[in-house]
């Protein structure tokens, strides 16, 4: 099994040097994808929202500093200073892909109906065609409402955006002349060049627990990429997906289904998960990474030791 990081973007860790820095030492520690998170704008109180994972994970929250950007156990956002900064997720792929050569490069989440779909096109297409074929798009409808209004985007419209927006991403990733007829934009005979470094295109992979982000994995994405899953209720919830995903007329067996775990996750507990269905894993780094190129490289080999070694080894045990 492979396993991921989310661990740059965010706080101290936005930086040009933090993200292409931690993103090598994953690569050399076997990581096998390098994850950026999402918000264009924060707000230092959300009256109109409610944020969908005070929660957590489904798993024992970790012991956190203080200062991690980062509160996991904060039950109203976790990024609980709104000043902190918040790289754009698709620079910071840029980025990262610079300075690695072999690990995939992707978003958990993109809020993808805040963007217009024709330049996200592009700007992943170029990227994936310069990296090699090594971007994923993980994207999510969003849960604050107060943010859609500061994009001037229509809330209540977003899962539908959602949808429109990956067909017209799809069609211009994958059509020489590119055609796509929706409710929030339409266009016939654009050329949109370059395209992706694979044929398919970018895959898609779509976060959410909500019935209706299941229902949408199940026609529409590539893959899964669940937070609030607790291990006891994956089987069950996977099994489901899976059924989803058969009367939608689709392989269920070719879902990517790429779990978020925090770095204290018990071996015990990720073979549950892989038992269950998860195909990856992704670990969302609790703050305990330091900011000097030393430091970051001993975090990482610590983990490709206590995390990324075993987990390879799960396949095997299949």
């Amino acid at each position: 099994m492979k396993i991921g990081i989310t661990c740059g973007g965010i706080g101290v860790y936005a930086s040009g040097a933090f993200v292409q820095a931690s993103a090598r030492a994953a690569e050399r520690a076997g990581f096998a994808h390098y994850w950026l998170p999402d918000h264009v704008v924060q707000f230092a109180e959300y009256p109109e929202s409610v944020y969908p994972y005070a929660a957590g994970s489904g798993q024992e929250l970790p012991t956190q500093s203080d200062e991690a950007p980062l509160q996991f156990g904060d039950d109203s956002y976790a990024n609980t200073d709104p000043a902190n900064p918040l790289a754009d997720p698709v620079i910071g792929m840029a980025w990262a892909a610079a300075a690695t050569s072999g690990i995939e490069l992707g978003t958990n989440i993109l809020v993808l109906p805040q963007r217009n779909p024709v330049v996200l096109a592009k700007a992943l297409a170029t990227l994936d065609s310069f990296c090699g074929g090594r971007v994923v798009l993980g994207v999510g409808v969003g849960w604050a409402k107060e943010e859609f209004e500061a994009c001037g985007v229509d809330f209540a419209t977003r899962g539908k955006r959602t949808d429109a927006a990956i067909g017209a991403l799809r069609v211009l990733w994958t059509q020489k002349t590119s055609t796509h007829t929706g409710a929030f934009g339409s266009f016939t005979g654009a050329y949109s060049y370059p395209k992706p470094a694979r044929a398919a295109g970018i895959p898609i992979l779509i976060g959410g627990e909500s019935k209706a982000a299941m229902r949408r994995v199940a026609r529409l994405g590539d893959g899964w990429l669940p937070y609030n899953l607790p291990v006891e209720n994956a089987g069950t919830v996977i099994a489901e997906l899976k059924a989803m995903t058969q009367d939608a007329g689709r392989d269920p067996l070719r879902l990517r289904i790429i779990k978020i775990v925090y770095a204290n996750a018990g071996l015990d507990d990720l073979k549950r998960y892989r038992d269950a269905g998860v195909t990856e894993f992704n670990v969302a780094s609790s703050g305990e990474l330091p900011l000097d190129v030393p430091g970051i490289e001993s975090q990482f080999s610590a983990w490709a030791e206590y995390l990324v070694a075993p987990v390879a080894a799960l396949e095997l045990a299949q």
